[in-house]
């Protein structure tokens, strides 16, 4: 089986999606440890989100349920 790619425009968004939740975690003070033992991950599984690596979308959904912000936000992209 042939591996899977996406488009460099995929890896862009999910660099953005990582860049909003680090700045949301930033704004509410929370360090990466504080948060991932809030929501019950491991710190570097937190890390690797900020990073903008493949993440699964229960971890976006209950971080941006922890953040309070709307999940829809990390999607939002101004044309």
């Amino acid at each position: 089986m042939k591996k899977k790619t996406y488009p460099q425009e995929y890896y862009m968004k999910l660099e953005n999606i990582a860049a909003l939740i680090k700045e949301y975690r930033l704004n509410t003070g929370c360090t990466q440890m504080e948060l991932a033992e809030n929501l019950n991950l491991h710190r570097n599984t937190l890390s690797r989100v900020e990073r903008g690596y493949d993440c699964h979308i229960l971890n976006l959904i209950e971080i941006a349920e922890t953040l309070e912000i709307d999940l829809s936000e990390l999607f939002y992209e101004e044309k």
